[in-house]
């Protein structure tokens, strides 16, 4: 059970108590700062009611104090909401809106670089270092994101650091209802793809018990580990080019490979039940089904909301043996972009202090490390001295020099394969684990592909 963790809730960020900051009304400030991000993606000084918290300062409001106490200058921050990364490029290739940050997805971040959208952060490429207008994220970034990012290039020759400031990180698997499924039930995405042949007569674990996403890219993930799954098991695990020839595969995008794709998406019909965007993190809660292809954040926020019910459920999570999708959501500048406010942004939301509330509210993975992250870990995850069952997880891969003592981590067996394991995977875990590309050229065909499918359902 996750200890002290605020649960995830929707709520209008820009009523109530940060309705000062909208440039529409208010005496003339010096800076007008806009920012475009998900919904639900930062700390906003509520509590689970959706109440603001008396004395509490949400990320903007505390960033606009901070910045004019330090420059002596007023600041309006206009910040806006975006639902998809299509949603966020469509308003502002059409010039509806002209943030000075936005927050885009790894493929999204790619196809926008890639089509010079994008300014370039204080990032040196050959000495591999940002400037001192980012130094929180320079100090604090975990080792393992930095060089995710890193070995990502582009069409320019540079890599995702020239461009994005990573924000968030996740990956993609099944949260499923442990009273249902056991874990070797769900350990492969052929799960998917059982039939009531395979289930033996009389039975019906499997039938309509599973939710995709009503996500194009995301769904595309299970089916290509699905067709090429002879291919992939036949890779050595141990080699040192193994993720890079996984993400090969990963990112097939021919007519050959759309084609047995949407081959797949329809024949997985037996198990199943239909599409969701959102709701399946709550549905699977309410037992309308009892796996749910999830996001890690939003299956943390399934378990943790499944213990609160009455009765208690326990769910888990799980990425697939065969592999899945580590994502990010990285901080980005668009063309004509006020450069000096955007970076004073993202290094102050990059201050570990600042990054431990957003993860703490939002429920998915920062890539800050340093003490104020490793002490939030332990205080929601760590076994107590009196727990004699445990395991232990050594998570130096990813936290790095950012603390003096070892990354070593100790958590109640019992919660194996729950929150702690979806919020931070091991290495083994996260090396079979790719980075969606964009589609590039492919992606009409794809999207008729998508439509297809949706309509066979």
């Amino acid at each position: 059970m996750k200890k002290g963790k605020l649960t995830l809730f929707i709520v209008p960020f820009l009523a109530l108590a940060n309705a000062s900051l909208l440039s529409a009304c208010g005496p003339k400030t010096d800076y007008t700062l806009t920012i475009y991000n998900w919904e639900d993606y930062i700390y906003e000084a509520t509590d689970e009611m959706g109440n603001i918290i008396v004395g509490e300062k949400s990320t903007v409001q505390a960033f606009k104090e901070y910045f004019e106490d330090k420059t002596g200058k007023t600041i309006t921050i206009d910040y806006e909401n975006f639902s998809t990364n299509e949603e966020m490029y469509q308003q502002i290739k059409l010039g509806a809106i002209s943030p000075d940050l936005i927050c885009p997805s790894d493929y999204m971040i790619q196809k926008m670089a890639n089509e010079g959208m994008l300014e370039k952060f204080s990032y040196n490429e050959k000495d591999d270092k940002y400037g001192a207008s980012l130094e929180n994220w320079e100090n604090y970034q975990s080792p393992f994101i930095h060089d995710r990012f890193k070995a990502e290039k582009l069409e320019d020759g540079n890599s995702f650091l020239s461009y994005a400031v990573p924000y968030f990180w996740g990956t993609m698997g099944f949260t499923y209802d442990s009273a249902w499924f056991n874990k070797e039930d769900v350990n492969s995405w052929e799960a998917l793809w059982k039939t009531s042949a395979d289930e033996g007569a009389g039975k019906k674990k499997f039938e309509k018990q599973f939710s995709l996403k009503d996500s194009m890219r995301d769904t595309y993930v299970a089916a290509i580990f699905h067709v090429y799954k002879d291919e992939i098991d036949a890779l050595n695990k141990t080699a040192s080019d193994y993720n890079a020839k996984l993400g090969q595969i990963f990112n097939r995008c021919d007519k050959e490979t759309i084609a047995k794709v949407e081959a797949a998406l329809k024949g997985a019909k037996y198990a199943v039940q239909g599409f969701e965007v959102d709701e399946g993190k709550d549905d699977i809660v309410r037992g309308s089904y009892h796996a749910n292809l999830a996001w890690s954040g939003d299956s943390v926020y399934s378990m943790d909301n499944a213990e609160a019910a009455e009765p208690a459920v326990y769910l888990n999570y799980i990425v697939p043996e065969e592999g899945s999708n580590v994502w990010f959501d990285g901080w980005c500048m668009p063309k004509g972009s006020q450069k000096e406010l955007a970076e004073e942004f993202v290094n102050f939301i990059s201050n570990p202090e600042n990054a431990a509330k957003c993860m703490e509210s939002v429920g998915y993975t920062s890539p800050v490390v340093g003490d104020e992250i490793w002490e939030l870990v332990n205080d929601w995850y760590a076994a107590d001295e009196n727990e004699s069952e445990t395991y232990e997880v050594d998570l130096s891969f990813y936290f790095g020099d950012s603390i003096e003592e070892a990354a070593l981590i100790n958590i109640p067996l019992e919660n194996e394969g729950r929150q702690f394991d979806a919020q931070y995977p091991t290495e083994e875990v996260l090396n079979r684990c790719c980075i969606m590309k964009d589609f590039g050229k492919a992606q009409a065909d794809v999207e008729d592909m998508w439509l297809r499918v949706k309509a066979a359902y």
